[in-house]
């Protein structure tokens, strides 16, 4: 089987396992109370949108083709031998279906390997399926911004001001990056801040490590840090591993 040919293969397998033209297509034009909607999506699909609209299809394929490919290459498996493996357990058609969901809409090239990793780590050890869908959820709900963040959570924060320790104590750093700091380090997040921090904790992968400390936690005091679990999948996002040619 020829390269091109394999990485049209496992696109097609994972397109199957996430979603369809049909459904989307449906979605468009079915039912009555979104007939005059359809009529004016037909109209825009009859135009140059009809070229847009492929051009993103084509990019969910390639999405589909790449994580799949990772996958494969993380598992040490063919592409024939990973679908099969899939096929033949429910749980991983639905690791899968995750995965390559989020592969398809993501613009950060590094989660594509990091969703590949995922997948791959479900398939060559069964036991880690149900925790490998967890961090495929985690990673499909972060983009740039969250990922800027977390790279920042992960270094180490800055000490205690000596007026705010025990007189004669060492130097001693903050549980976690307070507020103040992580705007001086990244100005741009002035007005998403609060957005990125809510959507990190609601996937688990940070915390304010300063609450039920002594001056810590509550409004100015948050001390923030990544969870062991931000740690891991941090780690995924930032493996320096090109993706395989599909």
């Amino acid at each position: 089987m020829t390269e091109d040919s394999t990485g049209q293969k496992a696109a097609e397998v994972a397109l199957k396992a996430a979603t369809s033209v049909g459904a989307v297509a449906g979605g468009l034009t079915g039912g009555p109370p979104g007939a005059l909607a359809g009529v004016a999506a037909k109209e825009v699909l009859d135009a140059a949108g009809s070229r847009l609209i492929e051009k993103i299809w084509e990019r969910r394929r390639e999405r589909a083709a790449q994580v799949m490919a990772v996958g494969a290459a993380q598992s040490n498996a063919s592409i024939d031998r990973l679908s099969e493996t899939i096929e033949s357990s429910p749980e991983l058609l639905a690791l899968l279906s995750e995965t390559v969901q989020a592969a398809m809409e993501t613009p950060l090239e590094s989660k594509i390997y990091a969703l590949g990793g995922c997948l791959g780590r479900g398939v060559r050890d069964g036991t880690r399926v149900d925790a490998e869908r967890l961090r495929v959820r985690g990673l499909a709900r972060i983009e740039n911004s969250e990922v800027e963040l977390m790279a920042l959570l992960n270094e180490e924060p800055g000490f205690i001001p000596a007026d705010e320790q025990n007189e004669g104590t060492e130097p001693t750093r903050w549980l976690g990056w307070r507020r103040t700091e992580i705007l001086e380090a990244l100005p741009g997040f002035v007005d998403v801040l609060d957005a990125c921090i809510a959507r990190l904790m609601a996937e688990g992968l940070a915390i304010d490590a300063g609450v039920g400390t002594w001056g810590g936690g509550g409004v100015g005091r948050e001390q923030w840090a990544l969870t062991a679990f931000g740690k891991d999948c941090l780690r995924l996002l930032q493996a320096v591993t090109p993706n395989p040619a599909v």
